[in-house]
């Protein structure tokens, strides 16, 4: 069957049409389907990053490593390998607590620090905060313990934040500053909390 000289015209439009946009038009069709393919591996790739690095982290915390020096190589190993993720944090939090049982303050304050270096996440960050300012309390670093107490940012933590404030102000002298930080876990802590800051306030 023969075009008609409308429908020659109209081809013919076409045919410019496509010359001109043809290319740009296959170029965003290969985009987005890359985009789509790509994004999908980009989940695939991270899932399987997550499983990995979690099944790393198993090995490295069911690992009883008696040589010390060889155990905190490991897990610099680990940090490495999956450096400003949730799985490095939680061993560096993992390090400091073992430090700590031994009673290495200075070494569990190190761990501290790099695990507050590598968080991305405000929960983390508190936790690994709060335990450092225990830590440097314990040292009597009191200044460095209430300056590390700024990095709490989780609102679920603020009582504890105010307790342990409270605590290094009494040792620091600041009756005053103690009695307002407890006062502060009083009115935001859980009932627990209440409990102990409480209790500090009627020992001041």
């Amino acid at each position: 069957m023969a075009y008609t000289i409308e429908e020659e015209q109209e081809l013919n439009q076409l045919k410019e049409w496509w010359k001109d946009n043809g290319k740009a038009i296959i170029a965003a069709f290969i985009l987005g389907v890359g985009g789509m393919l790509g994004w999908r591996y980009w989940q695939s790739y991270q899932a399987n990053q997550i499983m990995q690095a979690s099944a790393e982290y198993d090995a490295l915390v069911y690992t009883t490593n008696k040589d010390a020096a060889a155990q905190q190589a490991k897990v610099a190993e680990f940090v490495k390998a999956h450096d400003k993720t949730s799985y490095a944090v939680f061993s560096l939090l993992d390090e400091a607590k073992g430090f700590v049982a031994k009673q290495d303050y200075a070494s569990a304050e190190n761990s501290l620090k790099q695990a507050i270096a590598q968080s991305q996440d405000d929960i983390l960050t508190s936790l690994a905060a709060l335990r450092l300012s225990a830590v440097q309390f314990q040292q009597g670093q009191f200044d460095a313990a209430l300056a590390s107490l700024n990095q709490v940012k989780s609102q679920g933590f603020s009582a504890r934040k105010d307790l342990l404030a409270g605590d290094i102000q009494v040792a620091k002298g600041d009756v005053n500053g103690a009695k307002a930080s407890f006062e502060n876990a009083q009115k935001n802590g859980n009932p627990l909390e209440k409990q102990m800051a409480q209790m500090k306030l009627n020992n001041l």
